[in-house]
């Protein structure tokens, strides 16, 4: 990637970042831009028309360039199909463009413009100019834990401790198995686990969480002691308090993002990983998360251990900065 004459200041990159409506996705992009520190701005997503996208990008790059010629890095990746459009805009750039394409699940046969990527960050793939992960990109720092615990240590104090943190997802674009049945066994084996601990839960759901099974499964745990708190009424900040607090969590295998937050934290992860209830995909990206060491199948039993916490986002973003200064 060529960044000018070695004897001029350089110019910071331009990093944008796709939109995407996939909420992991986009999160997964903007903890990548974050972790480079250069500031980023998010752009819209190609509707399909090519032309007016590079038109519009070569007019946003020209206002803001200002009379230099940085590098832009482009973070995209699954989600919307996007994959033909972004690599095209190697024609607009040329070698000021480092693009970089984030792959939290991929379909069996890749897109054949794969390839044409700077850099691909993906669980799944291995080789030239793939940052193979464990776990998924996310937008958590340790600086958002440490602020997020002070903001609620008057709350998670009071509790008995050990508290476990209950993550909970739900059904997919391609499995719907999070129903009334499935939360009902998955309450049995987490209230097992709170009485032999002794614990607290502090339970939390997400947008694709069905009301019904939820329901179900907070029925399930009423013979130990928990809290719930919906993501609609809580926000951010008290799930990142959540997973400071923590000390063990137990989360849904549909999540790929909260079970890479929650190994990030370095404290013991359970996953529940019904076939009924995950896509193979889940299952196979999950699994290296367990072969990793940051995780464990959910059982009716839990024993303690430790492991050195994965953090996806700073392997990627190490990596785009290696490309930047030319390393």
């Amino acid at each position: 990637m060529k960044t000018g004459q070695s004897n001029n200041p350089q110019p910071s990159p331009l990093v944008w970042v796709v939109d995407s409506a996939y909420t992991g996705e986009l999160h997964a992009r903007i903890g990548v831009a974050e972790r480079l520190g250069f500031g980023y701005e998010i752009i819209p997503a190609p509707n399909g028309d090519g032309c007016a996208y590079t038109q519009i990008l070569e007019r946003k790059y020209a206002r803001q360039c200002n009379g230099w010629q940085p590098p832009v890095v482009i973070i995209s990746g699954t989600g919307e199909e996007t994959t033909a459009q972004i690599a095209d805009l190697r024609n607009v750039f040329h070698e000021r463009l480092l693009n970089v394409y984030l792959a939290s699940i991929l379909p069996e046969i890749p897109h054949p413009r794969l390839g044409e990527y700077d850099l691909i960050a993906s669980p799944q793939l291995e080789g030239n100019n793939i940052i193979t992960l464990t776990g998924v990109p996310h937008p958590l720092t340790h600086a958002r834990l440490a602020e997020a615990s002070k903001q609620y240590a008057a709350f998670f104090n009071t509790l008995t401790k050990p508290v476990i943190g209950l993550l909970v997802g739900g059904n997919t674009r391609y499995c719907n198995g999070f129903d009334e049945n499935h939360a009902q066994r998955l309450a049995v084996r987490i209230a097992d686990i709170g009485k032999a601990q002794a614990a607290c839960i502090v339970a939390t759901n997400s947008r694709r969480t069905p009301e019904s099974a939820l329901n179900t499964l907070l029925a399930g745990l009423a013979k130990v002691p928990y809290y719930f708190f919906d993501w609609r009424e809580s926000g951010k900040d008290f799930y990142y308090a959540l997973l400071a607090h923590a000390d063990l969590f137990i989360v849904t295998g549909d999540s790929l993002s909260m079970c890479s937050e929650a190994a990030f934290t370095g404290k013991p992860l359970l996953v529940d990983l019904c076939k009924k209830a995950t896509e193979c995909y889940h299952r196979e990206i999950v699994g290296r998360l367990i072969d990793y060491g940051a995780a464990k199948l959910l059982t009716d039993q839990f024993e303690p251990w430790s492991y050195s916490p994965p953090d996806p986002a700073e392997a990627v973003a190490s990596a785009i900065l290696r490309r930047i200064h030319g390393n």
